[in-house]
């Protein structure tokens, strides 16, 4: 994938690394793991496919803070991740991680320069942030195309007039593809098209 202005339609550069590719904690699945508390658990990276174990870190859990260990490089490594909590609406609270550098209130930290912080401090972003025009096309078709059966078939249950709809949303996408291919064409091989 090129950078941002080389590409037709073009997002945002794609200079950034992904947070796709980095490590990452989510306090919401520490929560729900109830590691919120004093103790010492062990969290683990695995392949998806093939579901072994990549890597793993200790987790040193307090009620208001949670202390991540592990080595990098044979270099013992221990960041304190601040937890805060905001109240809900219906009771209860929300637990969050105060980002170590800049205070941020986030959800999810990533693991880069042998420390974890929020994705504004380490420079992550998401993939689909730098898609292109068609990139943009292909994710929205693919969510639509999610809902329904294989070969755009109706599932059980649903209603026509639904299957409709997301039939006619699918081919807007597909002439919105075709669209920016053909303009893209038009300015790379101006006497190729004969329009």
């Amino acid at each position: 994938m090129g950078t941002g202005g080389t590409r037709y339609g073009a997002g945002r550069p794609a200079l950034k690394v992904k947070a796709e590719h980095c490590r990452s904690v989510d306090v919401r699945r520490f929560a729900a793991e109830n590691m919120l508390r004093d103790g010492a658990w062990t969290w683990q990276w695995s392949d998806p496919d093939t579901r072994e174990v990549r890597s793993s870190i200790t987790v040193y859990g307090r009620q208001d803070c949670i202390t991540l260990a592990f080595t990098i490089e044979g270099t013992p490594v221990r960041n304190e991740m601040p937890v805060i909590r905001t109240a809900c609406n219906f009771g209860g609270s929300r637990p969050w991680f105060a980002c170590p550098c800049c205070g941020r209130r986030v959800a999810k930290v990533f693991l880069r320069f042998r420390r974890f912080a929020c994705r504004h401090c380490q420079r992550v972003s998401y993939a689909s942030q730098s898609d292109d025009a068609m990139g943009r096309a292909w994710r929205a078709q693919t969510k639509l195309e999610a809902k329904l059966d294989p070969h755009w078939r109706r599932p059980r249950y649903m209603h026509h007039a639904t299957r409709a709809r997301l039939m006619t949303k699918i081919m807007e996408l597909e002439q919105r593809r075709d669209d920016a291919l053909a303009a893209f064409m038009g300015t790379r091989f101006p006497g190729l098209l004969p329009w």
